[in-house]
């Protein structure tokens, strides 16, 4: 069996904000609260070949609407090695790929964790799907 060809070296959260919303008022049977805004990024590390950074950033009701029990601001950085027989697209798009389930997982679970102890209970976000960006 071949080896996957890219490798995390390393996950690390920069900056980790969860306020329980004041005067929280559960929404109306039915009716849907919309997602988090995700957005991703990765680059190469310049004098480090082969080595990529990803950051995830995983914002949620900022403004602390009353129908969200929590306002969520998180962000989350992988450092990945690829193997060198990938060609620079070919390694770009599969560190993206790989960085959104992992980081977008560590972001879930630790979501999940620390508003488990906040007073409404554990608040456990939706899946992410990474679509491509236009530009």
């Amino acid at each position: 069996m071949d080896k996957h060809p890219i490798a995390l070296k390393n996950v690390f959260f920069t900056k980790t904000i969860v306020i329980a919303t004041p005067n929280y008022q559960p929404p109306e049977a039915g009716k849907v609260l919309s997602g988090p805004q995700n957005n991703i990024k990765s680059e190469p590390i310049k004098d480090s070949p082969g080595h990529y950074i990803a950051t995830m950033q995983t914002k949620i009701n900022l403004e602390q609407e009353v129908a969200y029990p929590y306002s969520i601001d998180i962000e989350c950085v992988g450092i990945f090695v690829v193997d060198d027989t990938l060609v620079e697209d070919e390694a770009y798009r599969a560190v993206m790929i790989t960085a959104h389930s992992v980081l977008y997982g560590a972001i879930r679970e630790t979501v999940a964790w620390i508003t488990g102890r906040h007073p409404y209970g554990p608040f456990v976000l939706g899946l992410s799907v990474i679509q491509p960006t236009k530009g």
